[in-house]
């Protein structure tokens, strides 16, 4: 009977509006995974199977404990504490250690990346091309799409982080030490998620949320950096104000510590609500940063299509630009430390036997790569801006007027095309300057800045393919991101992942300056195949429809 009564009895005000504030979020979940349906396959399988495939590697070109122990003391480097973080384990470096320490700050990135992207694309992303004002006139709450987001992003990062965990296990290794590694990548990526919904509450347009979101990633990364310099084998106080450190701190396949994963959900949680009650407190289709009014008429310099793609994406593009340099300005810093480093560690002859001045310039080309992999997430992005104004209905009214489509896209890959690589010879340039500090080497500057302009049509045959997915199957762009983390995992992980497993890379064909001699066939195919693909997108963009 007191059954029947409590089911009978009328909902309170309070509790009705509660209830109305999420209601309609498990339809709003729904149709969020049926639009990721492609996306979030794809990310699973690359980060997933290029993580299980390493891990395989390892073994098998490390396979006991001398070769191993020599692995270890490259890891004691600076420049390798720098960019994958404290060496735990390297007193008895097992291949779980090894796969820890230098492959869990590059999945943690990648799964950052793609918590930031997926949230910003169904909040803010959604909101400003009108479909969350079409949702909203439906029965739905007010609450209810950042309640969808927080559990979208939640089941991929965790179903991923799963995932992992169940590869590395099927590799060989202890399940507790996998666990441990899965659930921190994993949870990284969720915070991330979390601060890229703050994001999208403060900021009116979808792109300014995700380069917020990418830029805390980077400022995660670079804190986390900093700090494992300072501290290498515990990490400092900047290591544990980042969420990277956190994972890390796990400890996994070490002596495994299960209380650092507590810091990123909370973090998350905070994060999620602070959301939440921003979303309340801000009109549909604005942001709570005001935004500065533009003038009444448009300056002479925003006539035609370039002009207005500079202004559009100049901001973006020059974010890049900041964190190529800046990440090619550390590892400039660093090489005196990787060079003293191989001169008082008598057993690393063997890995350099021209001494440290060849694993100097070893370090300087291989870091170059993964500068050249972060600017073609740049251009990846400009030729995902085209596909934006496309869908928002903003090229339809350029092209019904007096302008071609050739002349509307092209303009905008020039700009693209250009800002890229500025920004690469602006990294070598950096780079260049502070080895050439650090090492007393004035040389330096244009070896390196010649390294950098070498690798300028591999970036370019990066970027075209992005363009080519334009052009013929744009629905799918999905696949030019796919790609670009194909190209920046095989480039960041070249010396573990099987012999050609970067086949389909550019950059597996660039000549590796300042180490290896110029090789100029490779360069001009390179530049050739570049100018086909995006000649070839191009093209398929003239010839199909507008939102194809």
């Amino acid at each position: 009977m007191t059954a029947v009564a409590a089911a009978t009895r009328p909902v309170a005000p309070a509790d009705r509006r509660a209830v109305d504030r999420w209601a309609g979020t498990g339809a709003l979940v729904r149709v969020a995974l049926r639009v990721e349906r492609v996306r979030l396959p794809v990310w699973l399988v690359a980060v997933v199977g290029l993580t299980a495939v390493s891990a395989s590697s390892e073994a098998d070109l490390f396979p006991d404990a001398a070769s191993r122990a020599a692995r270890a003391e490259l890891m004691r480097s600076p420049a390798a504490v720098a960019l994958g973080g404290p060496g735990y384990g390297l007193d008895d470096y097992t291949i779980g250690a090894m796969v820890a320490n230098e492959l869990g700050a590059w999945v943690s990135l990648a799964l950052a990346v793609m918590s930031v992207l997926l949230v910003v694309r169904h909040l803010r992303g959604a909101e400003e091309s009108g479909l969350l004002e079409v949702v909203r006139s439906t029965p739905v709450g007010r609450d209810a799409p950042v309640l969808a987001a927080v559990v979208v992003v939640t089941l991929a990062d965790l179903v991923t982080g799963l995932a992992l965990a169940a590869a590395l296990v099927g590799t060989g290794l202890p399940a507790a030490g996998a666990l441990a590694f899965g659930l921190g990548c994993g949870l990284v990526g969720l915070t991330f998620g979390a601060t890229a919904a703050v994001a999208a509450q403060l900021v009116a347009h979808a792109r300014t949320a995700s380069m917020l979101g990418l830029a805390a990633i980077g400022a995660g990364f670079a804190l986390r950096a900093a700090g494992d310099v300072r501290a290498p084998e515990s990490g400092s106080v900047l290591s544990w104000l980042s969420p990277f450190g956190w994972s890390q701190a796990t400890r996994a396949w070490v002596d495994e510590r299960w209380w650092p994963l507590a810091l990123p959900v909370l973090a998350s949680a905070a994060a999620f609500g602070v959301a939440a009650l921003l979303a309340e407190r801000r009109d549909l289709g604005d942001g709570l940063l005001p935004e500065r009014p533009g003038r009444a008429h448009a300056s002479g310099r925003l006539t035609g299509i370039t002009a207005v793609t500079l202004r559009r994406l100049g901001g973006a593009l020059a974010g890049w630009a900041v964190g190529v340099a800046a990440l090619c300005g550390l590892v400039g810093v660093l090489a005196r430390e990787v060079v003293q480093f191989v001169e008082d560690e008598p057993a690393l002859a063997a890995f350099f036997p021209e001494g440290s001045g060849a694993a100097a310039d070893a370090a300087l080309s291989r870091y170059l790569l993964v500068a050249v992999a972060l600017a073609a997430a740049a251009g990846v992005q400009g030729v995902a801006a085209a596909r934006v104004e496309e869908v928002a209905g903003r090229a339809a009214h350029v092209l019904a007027g007096p302008v071609g489509r050739v002349r509307w896209l092209g303009a905008q890959l020039a700009v693209v095309l250009g800002e890229v690589a500025g920004a690469v010879l602006l990294g070598g340039l950096v780079m260049g300057l502070t080895a050439a500090s650090t090492l007393d080497d004035p040389s330096l500057v244009g070896r390196l800045l010649g390294a950098a302009l070498g690798q300028v049509p591999a970036l370019w045959a990066v970027t075209g393919v992005a363009v080519l997915v334009l052009g013929a199957a744009p629905r799918a762009f999905a696949l030019a991101w796919a790609y670009l983390g194909y190209v920046a995992l095989t480039a960041m992980l070249g010396g573990v992942l099987p012999d050609g497993s970067d086949l389909a890379s550019p950059l597996r064909y660039t000549p590796g300056m300042p180490a290896e001699p110029m090789d100029w066939p490779a360069v001009l195919v390179l530049g050739a195949l570049a100018v086909s693909l995006v000649s070839g997108g191009v093209l398929a963009f003239r010839r199909r429809d507008l939102l194809a």
